[in-house]
């Protein structure tokens, strides 16, 4: 066997170092609380959320990346169900996801639930597994299988509506 070593092996970042370690174990901590699940489970979930906002910071403004929304905008990344949990749950505390997100992409990024037929066919997900690994940073496949599912549906009853 040999071993060629003219071509460093590229090594992913750890999601841990985009925000200061204050602001990463309060949010590791409100999930675990508010979800009922072990901090092992907690820290990875809280890196992979870490590791959305990045690309989505990422994309954002980037027109030759991503797909049509119902809107004409153009959807970058979408959180799969998994995902999608911790943006709620450490929604909840505003002042560390406000943190979080001014360390990782420079601004508060809002919670927009949609739902559209690339979220429902799987293109969006393989959008998203692009934009992620693009990151630089340790993408963690377990966070990552499946659709993306909107967390509300596509006609939610309307207050007082019958």
């Amino acid at each position: 066997m040999s071993i060629d070593v003219s071509t460093p092996s590229k090594v992913a970042k750890d999601p841990r170092s985009l925000v200061d370690p204050e602001t990463f174990d309060k949010l590791v901590s409100y999930f675990a609380a508010d979800q009922h699940v072990t901090r092992t489970y907690a820290e990875r979930a809280i890196e992979q959320f870490c590791v959305f906002i990045k690309a989505h910071a990422d994309n954002v403004n980037n027109q030759d990346f991503g797909m049509p929304l119902p809107d004409g905008s153009i959807g970058r990344v979408v959180p799969t169900l998994p995902v999608d949990a911790v943006w709620h749950s450490v929604l909840q505390h505003t002042l560390p996801y406000a943190a979080a997100c001014e360390q990782i992409a420079g601004g508060f990024v809002h919670h927009i639930p949609i739902l559209t037929e690339g979220m429902m066919d799987g293109t969006a997900v393989t959008f998203t597994l692009a934009a992620l690994h693009a990151t630089g940073y340790r993408v963690d496949m377990e966070f990552w299988y499946g659709e993306a599912e909107s967390c509300c549906p596509p006609n939610p009853p309307q207050p007082g509506g019958k």
